[in-house]
C-alpha cells in the first residue's frame, strides 16, 4: 500500500485515499464481518436477545452494517492522514500491533464452538519475554476482550476479529496524534 502510494502518479489526496481503499482490498476484508457480527451482536445483547445465535446469522443486520461502514471510513481516513503526511513507518507499525494483539489473547477461554480458535491455541504459544516485552498491548488486547465477553457472554473468533479492528483505528490514530503534532 505504501509502495503504491509513492509510485502512483496522481494527486496526493486521491492516492491517499485510493491506497488507503486499496489496503481494505489487499487483506481481503478479511476482519470487517467479524466487526459487523460483533456490533450486531452488541445490540442484540441490550434487547435480551440470543447473542450466539444473532452473531452467526449469515446475514448482517442493520446496526452492524452502520457500525461496519464506520469502522471502515475511520480506517480509510486514518491511513489517508498518515499517508499524506507521510507517516509510513507509523501505519505499517500500527498494522502490525494489532494483527499482533491475536498472540496475546490465545490463552482466553473462547466460545466451545470456536473450532479456529482452539486450533490456534494448540499451536501457538506466546513466550513470557514476548509477552513482557509488549505488556501493554497484551494487557490492552485483554481489557477490550474481557469487556466483550462481559457483555456479550462469551468471546470467540468476531470478537478477536473485531478487537483486530478496534486496535487497528485507535493505534492509527495515536499515530496520527504523534506524526502532526
Amino acid at each position: 500500500m505504501v509502495l503504491f502510494f509513492i509510485i502512483l502518479p496522481f494527486p496526493i489526496i486521491y492516492k491517499a485515499i485510493l491506497c488507503s481503499i486499496l489496503y481494505l482490498f489487499l487483506y481481503g476484508f478479511l476482519h470487517l464481518e467479524a466487526v459487523c457480527d460483533t456490533i450486531d451482536g452488541y445490540f442484540a445483547s441490550l434487547s435480551k436477545k440470543d447473542v450466539y445465535e444473532v452473531m452467526h446469522e449469515p446475514q448482517v443486520g442493520a446496526i452492524g452494517a452502520i457500525g461496519g461502514f464506520c469502522f471502515v471510513l475511520l480506517k480509510i481516513i486514518a491511513i489517508a492522514c498518515l499517508l499524506y503526511y507521510e507517516c509510513y513507518i507509523t501505519i505499517i507499525v500500527a498494522l502490525t500491533l494489532s494483527r499482533c494483539s491475536l498472540f496475546f489473547a490465545l490463552d482466553l477461554k473462547y466460545h466451545k464452538e470456536s473450532h479456529f480458535i482452539k486450533s490456534m491455541q494448540e499451536s501457538f504459544k506466546t513466550s513470557v519475554f514476548v509477552k513482557l516485552l509488549f505488556l501493554p498491548f497484551h494487557l490492552f488486547t485483554k481489557a477490550i476482550l474481557k469487556l466483550l465477553k462481559k457483555k456479550l457472554g462469551f468471546i470467540n473468533g468476531d470478537t478477536l476479529g473485531f478487537t483486530i479492528e478496534l486496535q487497528e483505528i485507535i493505534y492509527l490514530n495515536i499515530g496520527i496524534l504523534l506524526c502532526i503534532t
